[in-house]
């Protein structure tokens, strides 16, 4: 993204900058506050680089709790970090995604919030057990998501719709999960012990 877009690399480092600055917080807290936002996407592009910054995360969270969060990290590898992740998730406005692929494997522990998100990269490349929802690099998106398993992002899963499916419209990435053992209705048609199996 930053080759073809070379003012992404200057609103990255901008942005990184404002991240290490004491008045994080407050800053983002004053922008929640004043556009009124409702979901928050913690990092479109990115992750949590440091258990400092993480906390500050956790600290807007708790500030906001109309607001709801949700984010996908793959910082679950790194325990100091993981730490501060598995606070956020027992927060009822925060929607916690572990990122996995075929290169992370499926995290060994899943805390109780936690949910994991699988990235196919490849043809054949089917989400293991343990995993809640798939997402599905560009190339393979033309071709229809095989059924059953693991459900596939709707906007990713090649199924043709009337109307394009859009993370405003679908939300499954923010909403809590459902309680184990029931089944959510559909909104759209068509490193640091063993995750808990489901009962």
């Amino acid at each position: 993204l930053e080759r073809y877009r070379p003012a992404a690399v200057t609103a990255y480092q901008r942005n990184l900058a404002l991240s290490r600055r004491r008045t994080f917080v407050t800053r983002v807290r004053a922008f929640l506050v004043a556009n009124a936002v409702a979901v928050v996407r913690v990092h479109v592009g990115g992750d949590f680089y440091s258990r400092g910054y993480a906390y500050k995360w956790l600290r807007v969270m708790r500030r906001s709790p109309r607001v709801r969060f949700f984010f996908y990290t793959r910082s679950w590898r790194v325990c100091a970090i993981k730490a501060v992740i598995d606070r956020m998730a027992r927060l009822p406005n925060c929607v916690v995604w572990y990122s996995a692929d075929r290169d992370t494997g499926v995290p060994a522990e899943v805390p109780p919030g936690v949910r994991v998100a699988w990235l196919s990269v490849a043809e054949g490349d089917v989400p293991p057990e343990g995993t809640d929802l798939a997402f599905r690099i560009r190339r393979l998106r033309r071709a229809p998501a095989p059924s059953g398993g693991t459900p596939v992002c709707p906007a990713e899963d090649g199924v043709p719709r009337s109307r394009r499916v859009t993370c405003e419209v679908c939300g499954r990435c923010w909403h809590a999960a459902p309680a184990p053992g029931r089944t959510a209705l559909p909104v759209l048609d068509s490193p640091c012990s063993p995750r808990p199996s489901a009962s």
